[in-house]
């Protein structure tokens, strides 16, 4: 990866920490889902029997409203009143964190909560995204390593 590319992967995870909960959420929606035909399930290195399979599982047995809360505590990685323990979601290492959100994404629109078809992303993530728009599978992946850490 030049100096260039990691630059702007740099710059691309520094403004997605400053992004909100919900904003950090939907970036990682839209980029999981722009990715997720070329990556498979297989490719990632954090197994199901992980606790990821068993932390989706958790989130879809709750209802949407539940889910966006509890999406969001695991986003923050605090705890508090949520059907979803945050416990396990924290303890993972970055790659197992991961393959949990990509578990999840595979699941949005269906058993868990997907992002609104009229959703536009506020201008700060809007920001992230343009910033990642050219990047390659492999870069995107790299980010989305990062901001999970």
């Amino acid at each position: 990866m030049t100096s260039t590319n990691t630059n702007f992967i740099e710059v691309a995870v520094s403004k997605f920490k400053n992004l909100n909960a919900d904003d950090r959420l939907a970036v990682l929606a839209l980029l999981f889902t722009q990715v997720s035909e070329e990556v498979p399930a297989s490719a990632l290195n954090c197994m199901p029997s992980d606790g990821t399979a068993d932390l989706v599982a958790e989130i879809q047995k709750v209802s949407h409203p539940e889910q966006i809360v509890a999406l969001r505590q695991l986003q923050n990685q605090e705890g508090g009143e949520t059907a979803i323990s945050t416990d396990s979601y924290t303890s993972m290492d970055a790659e197992c964190k991961l393959a949990f959100w990509y578990h999840l994404a595979q699941n949005l629109g269906g058993s868990v909560v997907g992002i609104p078809l009229d959703y536009i992303p506020s201008e700060p993530a809007a920001e992230v995204l343009d910033l990642l728009q050219m990047a390659s599978t492999e870069e995107i992946m790299s980010f989305m390593q990062q901001v999970l850490s």
